[in-house]
């Protein structure tokens, strides 16, 4: 146990986009954003975990600090930047819950390789990019250099997805791929850019990029996860939904802490699966109640 004032040793890094958001209904601010949602999400599964990000210096900011302070997330490696605005993203939801955002400011974006603490990477046991095509400079000139230095020291790599906003396509990420040990992308999200459809296709061609495994996420309709000679499939729990948000990034840190608590990827996936559908039972992007004890497969 570490000793009073002293930070307990990180077990999980997640990088990516960390921001303030705000309901339309509310206007109330909550920590968002999927480097965010992730180390919250898995502390909560019983992770040491921490986030770097891109922030401003600015009052946003600060509650963002805040607030991962209050969910035990370690906050060193948040750089902020003056003259910079902090990323608000406003969610507006139909009624079956599916969400809309409306972003401002671009802090998040503009992250480089000298915000990334390369330091830290020798005593993690894994890293986690919230999402691939959120960071453009860095995938740009950085990130192969990141995922280099932790394929030599040993760390499983997980990343997620997100729309591709630069049309980069697959092609601009091919260098970055082959890194990946778990590629964890929606089926929404990830068709646009292949050149099929089906999603034992799809998985078939992200493959070829030398990812180790990849994990389709598909909504209610369950995941699948494949790698080059097997598949795993697993069909959606049911679920009350009342808000989308943050349902991937749950569904990827039960299947990072899973996988990391040495679980097959069988019990991963119905893990994952199990809370994507708690997720999108409450209102919020990182608010589900994840127990590591009340998991499909318990966490010990």
């Amino acid at each position: 146990m570490p000793r009073k004032g002293e930070i307990k040793m990180t077990e999980v890094l997640c990088f990516g986009s960390c921001v303030l958001d705000l309901y339309a209904e509310s206007q109330k601010p909550a920590v968002g954003g999927d480097a965010a949602n992730q180390a919250i999400l898995l502390s909560r599964l019983g992770f040491s975990t921490a986030c770097s990000a891109r922030l401003g210096r600015d009052q946003e900011a600060d509650l963002i600090l805040d607030q991962l302070r209050l969910h035990h997330v370690d906050v060193r490696w948040l750089r902020q930047h003056e003259g910079e605005t902090t990323t608000h993203s406003l969610i507006q939801l139909d009624a079956q819950g599916e969400r809309r955002f409306t972003v401002t400011g671009e802090a998040h974006r503009h992250f480089t390789l000298a915000d990334f603490p390369m330091e830290a990477l020798p005593s993690l046991r894994a890293l986690s990019l919230g999402s691939l095509f959120t960071l453009h400079a860095l995938e740009t000139s950085g990130m192969e250099l990141i995922f280099r230095r932790a394929r030599d020291l040993g760390l499983p790599i997980y990343s997620d997805t997100t729309r591709d906003r630069h049309h980069k396509g697959l092609s601009g990420v091919a260098p970055l791929l082959p890194y990946l040990d778990v590629f964890m992308p929606s089926l929404e999200e990830i068709r646009p850019l292949c050149s099929r459809f089906q999603p034992d296709e799809i998985a078939e061609e992200l493959l070829r990029f030398g990812i180790k495994t990849v994990v389709l996420k598909m909504g209610p309709n369950g995941a699948n996860a494949y790698q080059a000679a097997q598949v795993w499939r697993c069909p959606g729990y049911p679920a009350q939904v009342v808000d989308t948000t943050g349902a991937g990034d749950s569904f990827c840190a039960g299947f990072i802490a899973s996988s990391l608590r040495g679980l097959p990827i069988a019990q991963a996936l119905e893990n994952g699966c199990w809370c994507g559908a708690q997720a999108v039972q409450i209102q919020g992007a990182n608010t589900a109640q994840l127990d590591p004890s009340r998991l499909p497969w318990p966490l010990r």
